[in-house]
Order: structure tokens, then C-alpha cells, then sequence
């Protein structure tokens, strides 16, 4: 595992507030090694938005029921295209059973790393795994472990093949047949056995009250990631404001210190300054009184010589 592959694997089990410091000590370490596209690729890492994370910590922890969930996908899109109302009910069941539990799952993880997790943000986790059943290319993002932000799927599943007309999901037994009601065996009013049943009609209904719902849910989550997108924009800007300001105030205690110092250097040279003069007026003070002295003896010299 190279250094970029040792970040990553480390980084994005960490808590979206822990990540920025350590993969700067990941760029670090790498330019200490003299490895400067390491730490290119390191500190281009972008940090993970919560429910990414919580994801994240999924997948490294429960990996096998996270395959197990993701595997729905193509037995689910086959319901979906054939209109297998029955499958459709029954796999959707089996979906939603799996999806909670996950999602539940990793909540329970990000409490036990020491987080607060509420309700709102295991929602979210909750809709990231509901949409990777339906984009194969989310799902691969996801099976990474590298997630970075809390990604849903803007459609609602593949389109029905054509041709395909919608499967009553209750037995055949309990649907007016041919020889049933006003339906004669040779037409009559009825279509027989395509003739759409009370069933259908709120199966129908309820999908189309949830295509409306899903699409005010989609809107709502993008404006939500957007404004954590924001947010974590923000975020790093004031942490990088941060980290100028504490710089800044390092300076100044050092520019104050020198200071200081220089003050204490500067009074010590004035009293050394100050002794070495009161010295030096003390020498010529004595070489006077000398010269004084050698003049008169001088003098007396001179004297008794003229005598």
C-alpha cells in the first residue's frame, strides 16, 4: 500500500472534523519522504460530509451486509421493467428491511467513535444505500469506502420494456374472470383478464403520489447538500483564518520577546556604557594630577641646576 492508499484508507474513517489535521500530517509525512506527488494527491483529498462518512464506516465494518444489500439492485430494476407488481412488493419489502437496518447500523458506529448521531443524519445514510440500488456508479463509490459527500439518485428506477403490462400482485384466483360478472366468454363489456382491479388502480395511485413525494424529497436533499457544501466551504475558510491568526499572534509573542530582549540588552550597554566613562574621567583625572606632579619636579630640577 503506497502513501496515498495508506491516507485514504485512514482518512475516511475519521470524523469530517478530524479529517483536515490528519491529512495534513499525511502531506508531511510524505514531503519529509521527498514523495511531492504523494503529497499533491494527499492534500487534494476532500474531506467527507457526515452521512458520507457514517457510510464509510458502514462498508469497512459491515461489508458483507452491505454486498448483500447492493446485490437487490438487479433483481429489483428486472421487477421494475417487467412491472411485476408482486416481485416489485415483495423485493421492495426486502429493500426496506435491509436499508433500516444498515442505516441503523451505522449510526450505532458513529456513536460508538464518540459522535452525536441524530435521527435527520441516519436519514441521510439511509438514502444514499436506497440510491445506490438504483445507480450502479454510486454503488461502486460506495463499495469503496471513499464516499465524500451524501449522494441520491435523481430518477426512480430503470423504464418498463416495452411491452410490458403491469402484473396484479394478488392471485390469479381472486380476479373476475371471463365467465365472472358481465364478463362474457366472448368480450362483453370487460376486457377479462386485462381489465385493471381495484388493486392496480391504488397501486397506481400510491406510485404516483410517491414519484411526487420522491421528487419534493430530491429537491429538499439537494438543497441540504448544497448548504452543506456551504457550510464545509465555510468551514475550512475559517479554519484556515484560524491558523493565519494563531500564526500571526506566534509572530507577534516573538517580535514582543526579541523586544524585551533587545530592551535588556539596550540597559545593560548603558550602564557598562556609564561605568566605562565614569572610568575613563577617573584616568584622566589622575594622568592630570601626574602631569601636575611632573612638571614641578621638573621644575625643581631645572633650579637647583641654575644654583
Amino acid at each position: 500500500m503506497d502513501a496515498v492508499e495508506q491516507a485514504q484508507a485512514e482518512l475516511y474513517l475519521l470524523a469530517p472534523e478530524d479529517f483536515v489535521a490528519e491529512r495534513d500530517a499525511h502531506v508531511a509525512r510524505a514531503k519529509e519522504a521527498g514523495d511531492k506527488d504523494a503529497a499533491k494527491a494527499i492534500g487534494a483529498l476532500r474531506r467527507p460530509s457526515r452521512p458520507a462518512w457514517l457510510t464509510n464506516l458502514l462498508v469497512h465494518d459491515r461489508r458483507d451486509e452491505v454486498e448483500g444489500l447492493l446485490g437487490l439492485a438487479d433483481t429489483l430494476a428486472d421487477a421494475q421493467r417487467s412491472l411485476d407488481g408482486g416481485a416489485l412488493r415483495t423485493i421492495s419489502a426486502q429493500r426496506s428491511k435491509l436499508v433500516g437496518a444498515l442505516s441503523r447500523q451505522a449510526a450505532a458506529l458513529g456513536r460508538e467513535a464518540g459522535h452525536r448521531v441524530d435521527s435527520t443524519l441516519e436519514r441521510e445514510v439511509r438514502t444514499i444505500l436506497e440510491s445506490a440500488l438504483a445507480d450502479a456508479e454510486l454503488a461502486e463509490r460506495v463499495r469503496s469506502g471513499r464516499l465524500v459527500k451524501a449522494e441520491q439518485h435523481a430518477g426512480f428506477g430503470p423504464a418498463p420494456d416495452e411491452g410490458a403490462e403491469p402484473k396484479p400482485s394478488r392471485p390469479a384466483r381472486d380476479r373476475p374472470g371471463p365467465g365472472s360478472g358481465d364478463v362474457g366468454s366472448g368480450g362483453g363489456s370487460g376486457s377479462g383478464s386485462d381489465e385493471e382491479t381495484p388493486d392496480d388502480a391504488e397501486a397506481r395511485r400510491r406510485e404516483r403520489e410517491l414519484a411526487t413525494a420522491r421528487a419534493e424529497a430530491d429537491r429538499a436533499r439537494e438543497a441540504a447538500e448544497q448548504a452543506q457544501e456551504r457550510h464545509e466551504t465555510a468551514r475550512s475558510e475559517a479554519e484556515a483564518a484560524e491558523r493565519r491568526r494563531d500564526e500571526a499572534r506566534d509572530r507577534v509573542t516573538e517580535l514582543i520577546e526579541a523586544l524585551e530582549q533587545a530592551r535588556t540588552d539596550a540597559s545593560t550597554a548603558n550602564k557598562e556604557a556609564h561605568t566605562t566613562a565614569s572610568a575613563e574621567k577617573e584616568a584622566a583625572r589622575a594622568a592630570r594630577t601626574a602631569e601636575t606632579a611632573r612638571d614641578r619636579a621638573d621644575a625643581a630640577v631645572r633650579e637647583l641646576q641654575d644654583s
